[in-house]
């Protein structure tokens, strides 16, 4: 053992090309073959419908990011509206072109999200029976996901839908696009 460390003493450059190697090697990794993680932006604005009976129809623009290389599938969404004690998911449906309208009304599929990219997408989520008719106030929001081969919802963000005093006049009469702050 001592005529290791004895060797290596009287070497430093062994030393530093083997440091040199493992850098460059795990460098190589993290640049091309590191699996990322999804980022997802909150959203500025949502169009939605509150119904006790019928059908509860949210819509929200979301930028999904992924940091590393490798491109990352998302099989499924849901939101999940929390109020007091009781969750209320909401199931994924559609993609539309334009936030509040029919206009490029896709059925929900996979998402494919390649490496170092950002997507825009609008989803849409339905529940029936609704359950929730909204009041003006703010409504804690979990995005989640099942990402990849995973059979188990993930939570990839969380944010608050804001219903104003002036959305809560209308929102559970038509739907139509709101802005997500609070006056």
């Amino acid at each position: 053992m001592q005529w290791i460390i004895d060797f290596l003493c009287n070497n430093p450059t062994i030393i530093i090309s083997v440091l040199a190697l493992i850098f460059t090697v795990y460098s190589f990794w993290w640049m091309n073959y590191r699996r990322g993680k999804i980022h997802v932006g909150i959203p500025r604005s949502y169009a939605a419908m509150g119904s006790e009976e019928g059908l509860l129809v949210v819509e929200f623009p979301f930028i999904f990011f992924n940091s590393g290389k490798l491109p990352l599938f998302i099989q499924n969404l849901q939101v999940v509206i929390h109020i007091d004690e009781q969750q209320l998911p909401l199931d994924f449906t559609a993609t539309v072109d334009k936030l509040g309208k029919n206009q490029g009304r896709s059925f929900a599929t996979q998402i494919p999200v390649r490496g170092r990219e950002a997507i825009l997408l609008i989803c849409e989520f339905h529940r029936q029976p609704g359950g929730l008719l909204f009041d003006e106030g703010s409504y804690p929001i979990e995005l989640q996901a099942i990402l990849g081969n995973s059979m188990k919802w993930k939570r990839i963000c969380r944010f608050s839908m804001n219903v104003s005093k002036r959305s809560a006049q209308s929102i559970n009469k038509q739907f139509i696009v709101h802005d997500n702050k609070l006056e």
